[in-house]
């Protein structure tokens, strides 16, 4: 771990335990946004993270930034870490005014109609953000609009975890002051976003292997604990192996951000960090048993998010996909030299 990695992990880690021990995501699973975690968020500067210094924030760019997403994962935190920070930013980047505000990015896949109404499934916190900032490539160009809470409507709905997963109806002439966000496309920030999913999953991870051992080493069952039969090790072990090698390719991935290989290892993160996210689910309640399904005990806070942010930003068939079509664009010679670049 170097020393951006210790930075982050001793400043945030404090703030995010204190997080798990409110009722924080009782008022969020229940409708409520926790604005307290929000203002604490805020009020350590986190919400400027990824943001340079000349724009107030702390300089520790998309790097930093999903060093703090894992943590978020790690504690479950019930708060948009991924879509404010990297809503805000897109803003910066666009040349747009920066505050202090909850902002959610929404991608438009699709050609812009010049009328009409456009319908965006999933959009992760709309109904608690004061505006989306909608993305969109216009004549091969990616273009960002602000669009404020007022100007689109949403019918509200949640993912596994509870977290807002809100559809979205904007009108097209809400969508007329663009801004232009040179050198970035709508790949790299579907990509970035992704990335972000990746990280919180190899922290949720790591939590639920941690709650795991730790409950097979005092479990006892037939007169000793669970964790020294051998058919509990072999699943402990493998366990630990798909949560270390999530952890591992979440920061091949952030190493190689800026480089050509960015969209690739981004890629391999997502795929094993998703196939990984319900074995590793699995096992835990299978360790655990019926306690771990209770509402009581928290290992279902993790678990939860583990089966929801598998499938979001794509899951690890689409990724897989993407990279195998990649793949057989290759030369037949050349196959060889990807590979071994991705593991340099």
């Amino acid at each position: 771990m170097n020393e951006l990695s210790h930075l982050i992990e001793d400043s945030a880690t404090k703030l995010f335990e204190s997080f798990s021990e409110s009722d924080g995501i009782e008022k969020m699973e229940s409708g409520v946004f926790p604005e307290a975690l929000w203002a604490d968020f805020i009020a350590d500067g986190w919400l400027r993270t990824l943001l340079s210094e000349e724009n107030e924030g702390a300089g520790l760019g998309l790097a930093g930034g999903c060093l703090l997403m894992r943590l978020a994962g790690y504690y479950a935190v019930p708060l948009p870490v991924v879509e404010s920070l990297l809503a805000i930013y897109l803003l910066a980047e666009a040349g747009l005014p920066i505050t202090d505000r909850l902002y959610s990015p929404a991608i438009i896949e699709t050609a812009l109609p010049e009328t009409g109404e456009i319908r965006l499934n999933g959009i992760p916190w709309a109904r608690h953000a004061a505006g989306l900032v909608v993305i969109c490539s216009v004549a091969g160009e990616t273009q960002l609009v602000l669009v404020k809470r007022d100007d689109y409507e949403i019918s509200e709905g949640c993912n596994m975890a509870g977290e807002p997963r809100d559809d979205v109806v904007i009108t097209s002439d809400k969508l007329q002051n663009k801004a232009e966000l040179v050198g970035i496309s709508v790949e790299d920030i579907n990509s970035w976003l992704a990335l972000g999913r990746a990280a919180q999953i190899a922290g949720a991870m790591r939590s639920v292997l941690e709650r795991t051992v730790e409950y097979a080493n005092e479990r006892a069952q037939f007169g000793r604990q669970i964790g020294k039969f051998q058919a509990v090790q072999q699943q402990l072990a493998v366990q630990a192996e798909l949560t270390s090698a999530s952890i591992c390719a979440v920061d091949s991935a952030i190493a190689h951000l800026g480089t050509e290989q960015e969209w690739e290892l981004i890629a391999c993160a997502k795929v094993t960090t998703s196939e990984s996210a319900g074995i590793a689910a699995k096992t835990a309640h299978a360790v655990h048993a019926a306690i771990g399904f209770t509402q009581e005990y928290p290992l279902q806070l993790s678990t939860r998010r583990l089966w929801s942010w598998r499938d979001e930003q794509g899951n690890e068939a689409e990724w897989s996909a993407r990279l195998g079509a990649y793949c057989m664009n290759l030369e037949a010679d050349s196959l060889w030299c990807w590979l071994a670049k991705q593991t340099a």
